[in-house]
């Protein structure tokens, strides 16, 4: 492990040392004229924004009259201009084609409003520069990370996406960890039953991570929002492109896209083959410190099975007021498991006493479907919008499965007959979403009001039959089968107001309204039904300070109050035993918990080197908790409970640097203090303890034909109430390089945690009763291939001409 903590310190403090050698520098340099005109503008690509674009103003003999970068926004001023002759207008980034634009005598002051930039390589005799845009934006409630320049994640998933985003922490089991803690996931900014293997990486055009979100999201997950955000294919004519994928995993995946927009309308239709195969193992180790005798599990269990998806969608611009979309989804496949599990019983002296060898075959077939409408109406005045949305998600899962279990004597002969189980069952939910958001923009664009209403409906129902047979023939299970169904609704209302006050300062207040509903039945109990309702404010407000003349710094603080409710598996009072030694229940008991959030960001500029910074706490109120109670020395009950309270506060940089010109480095590092206190539950059962984890995504353009890509990770570990989650590290490289005409062709090769290091460690223990090591370590070192081919009037340069290259405002 030595060796993995100082790879990943030479990896964050590389990049950290050339930008404290980045010495700030005056940014905007003007020759003197005091009282003379001003030039300002803002720098794009679309509709995003460039930073730290050179600006600058030639005389006619091409000496310089003035000179400026713009800022996080895209935006620029230069002031005192001379004024005495017509001069050029340049604007130069790396990347982008150059811009120029003669500007006449007299005709001050000069707004050259939204400037479009054109991506474009700039050779050298060894290298070439392409940059399309920023890695990542700050705006007022979020910071947007754009992955399609990602190389790791071409052919995968939303979770190899996720893995290249600063911030993000996504261990070996796909879980997805936001300044620790589970962020809560978001597909367009809607709740999706998508998980993050059946998103496609392709699709994806940018991730917005929110650890303190506005009171226009939904107030449910006190651990942030991540909002993936899907490409709006809008090209003229007709454009797409294919994609197969093979990795070392046997896995075989397909991708295609396709778009056509022409006139009104707009269509796209994407599909997605997956064939799934994930092997995991994993090594379990149960101490009962009153007898000092040990149990110990170790398992072994392959998951195959295809997948598919084909997703379609068409907008229709009836008018400049009124346009229409129209899109949904559906998957299908399967998901069979086989394993195996060898579990070993060591007397107080560590010799074998006694052991017992388990077999598994399950399967999962799965079929859902999303639905989504929008109508959008712009009204006459500038930027004033209504709209409204509706989706429909339904989900169906029939599933079945044996179990073969033989207890074995410490010669290894054989104890009785073999124990037999198998189950069927399946799984259903249906989610209707309603949603109607309003946008009023006043005082000249320096204001705007924002409202919503919202309405989430859920149906979920469970079923699964467990028999059992010793030797006798099958017969039910009662305590392992389960009939369980459960509705959950949510009404909501919000509004918030934005507002720019003077040339420095805007804020962003708001307040969100929530009444949710929870119902849940054990079918084939008389016990009858649970739940509870409950109402809630949160309010959130976002306060921003422009620093500087040249408003290059920006200094941020944000509150918000979120609530995190229990799920189903966390209140159900029906136990789990697919697992014996480890039986899963949930506490009908439970109350949801209430998370205050604070963050105070600075965001700056030293030259071309951004730097993004934030201290911030988290104060949880009754904070759930997983919560292991012993049944007997080898045999723990998991269930969940609210311990008193849990403060985690530290601070996180994220600093982008252009070491070369052909090759930069976007670092981030978040180090925390955690004070979980859970008294109430145990005594001694209170934690606290610092942390820390570091990211590194490098990026390097070679030999005029490559693109290399190597992106780092390390997490120190963190603590929970009854133990510590332990160390863990990966490493990812990836190669590209393009073919044919116009980069036609696209060949990515890759490999994941190169060093095959990470897995998922976990210490759980009651002092004096137990201690638990819990070991995951699925196969994460995978190599793929990746090839792409797009096609169609977009590639070869056919595109709707702009009627100027410059939105000119003046």
């Amino acid at each position: 492990m030595k060796y993995l903590i100082y790879s990943a310190a030479l990896l964050v403090f590389a990049p950290l040392a050339t930008f404290a050698q980045a010495k700030p520098h005056p940014v905007t340099t003007t020759l003197a004229n005091p009282g003379g005109p001003t030039l300002t503008g803002k720098v794009v690509d679309g509709n995003q924004p460039i930073p730290s674009a050179t600006i600058t103003v030639l005389r006619k003999d091409s000496t310089i009259a003035a000179q400026t970068i713009s800022r996080p926004d895209g935006s620029f001023t230069l002031s005192n201009l001379p004024d005495e002759d017509d001069y050029i207008l340049s604007i130069s980034v790396i990347g982008y084609q150059p811009f120029s634009r003669n500007i006449p005598a007299g005709h001050y002051p000069v707004n050259a409003g939204a400037i479009r930039l054109t991506a474009a390589a700039s050779q050298m005799q060894a290298v070439t520069v392409v940059r399309s845009r920023p890695v990542f934006r700050t705006e007022i409630d979020k910071k947007v990370f754009n992955v399609d320049q990602s190389l790791a994640s071409k052919g995968g998933t939303a979770q190899d996406a996720l893995r290249q985003v600063p911030t993000l922490q996504v261990d070996a089991a796909g879980n997805v960890s936001l300044r620790n803690g589970t962020p809560t996931i978001l597909l367009d900014g809607k709740q999706t039953t998508l998980t993050l293997d059946q998103i496609p990486a392709d699709q994806i055009e940018s991730i917005e991570v929110m650890p303190n979100p506005s009171a226009k999201y939904d107030a449910q997950g006190n651990n942030g929002i991540v909002n993936i955000v899907l490409k709006k294919d809008r090209k003229p004519g007709l454009n797409g492109s294919v994609t197969g994928q093979w990795n070392s995993l046997h896995e075989l995946n397909g991708f295609a896209n396709l778009n056509v927009y022409k006139g009104r309308w707009n269509f796209t239709l994407n599909y997605m083959a997956r064939e799934r195969r994930q092997i995991t193992n994993t090594t379990t180790t149960l101490t009962d410190l009153a007898s000092n005798s040990t149990v110990i599990q170790q398992g072994h269990a392959v998951t195959t099975g295809p997948f598919q998806m084909i997703r379609s969608g068409v907008d229709f611009n009836m008018d400049k007021h009124n346009s229409f979309s129209l899109s949904g989804n559906i998957g299908f496949g399967s998901r069979p498991t086989s394993g195996t599990q060898i579990t070993s019983y060591l007397d107080n002296h560590g010799d074998l006493d006694s052991s017992s060898a388990r077999t598994s075959y399950n399967t999962n077939n799965f079929l859902f479907s999303h639905t989504n409408f929008n109508y959008t109406h712009a009204f006459k005045r500038r930027d004033v919008k209504w709209t409204v949305d509706g989706a429909l998600e339904t989900y169906y899962g029939p599933g079945h499965g044996d179990y073969n279990m033989q207890y074995l004597s410490k010669s290894d002969s054989a104890i009785g007959s073999p124990y037999l189980q198998q189950y069927k069952g399946f799984g259903n939910a249906h989610t209707v979403t309603l949603q109607s958001d309003f946008t009023d923009p006043f005082a000249d664009g320096k204001a705007k009001f924002d409202a919503g209403v919202k309405t989430i409906l859920n149906a979920n129902h469970s079923y699964n039959d467990f028999q059992d047979n010793f030797g006798q023939g099958y017969y039910i299970d009662t305590n392992a089968s389960y009939n369980y169904s459960y509705t959950n609704s949510t009404l909501a209302a919000y509004s918030s107001l934005t507002q720019h006050l003077g040339d420095h300062f805007s804020y962003m207040a708001g307040l969100r309204f929530e009444h949710y509903v929870y119902t849940g039945h054990l079918l084939d109990s008389t016990g009858g039904g649970f739940g509870y309702n409950m109402n809630g404010l949160y309010p959130s407000v976002f306060l921003t300070e422009k620093l500087g003349s040249d408003d290059v710094s920006e200094l941020h603080l944000n509150f918000s109050r979120r609530v995190n409710r229990p799920q189903w598996w966390q209140i159900t009072p029906q136990i789990n035993y697919s697992n014996p030694q480890n039986p899963q229940q949930g506490n009908p008991n439970i109350r949801p918990e209430n998370t205050n959030l604070v963050e105070l960001g600075y965001n700056t500029q030293f030259g071309n080197v951004a730097f993004n910074s934030s201290l911030y706490l988290k104060n949880t109120l009754d904070p759930m908790t997983s919560y292991n109670i012993p049944l007997s020395k080898d045999t723990l009950l998991s269930t969940y409970e609210n311990a008193n309270y849990t403060n985690t506060y530290g601070a996180e940089i994220i600093v982008r640097t252009p070491i070369t010109r052909w090759w930069d480095a976007t670092t981030n590092l978040n180090c925390f203090q955690t004070d979980i206190n859970a008294n109430n539950l145990s005594q001694g059962l209170s934690n606290a303890g610092f942390s820390w984890f570091a990211k590194l995504n490098s990026n390097m353009k070679l030999l005029n034909t490559y693109t290399f890509q190597l992106t780092g990770n390390y997490n120190a570990g963190n603590y929970i109430p009854q133990g510590k989650v332990l160390p863990s590290g990966g490493m990812d490289v990836a190669i590209r390089r393009d073919f044919f005409a116009h980069h036609a062709g696209t060949v990515v090769l890759s490999l994941s945690d190169v060093l095959n290091t990470e897995r998922t460690r976990v210490d759980t223990y009651t002092p004096g009763v137990f201690f638990q090591n819990a070991l995951t370590k699925p196969e994460t070192r995978v190599f793929r291939i990746n090839f792409t081919y797009s096609f169609g009037k977009e590639l070869n340069g056919e595109r709707h001409k702009e009627k100027s290259d410059v939105d000119s405002n003046s």
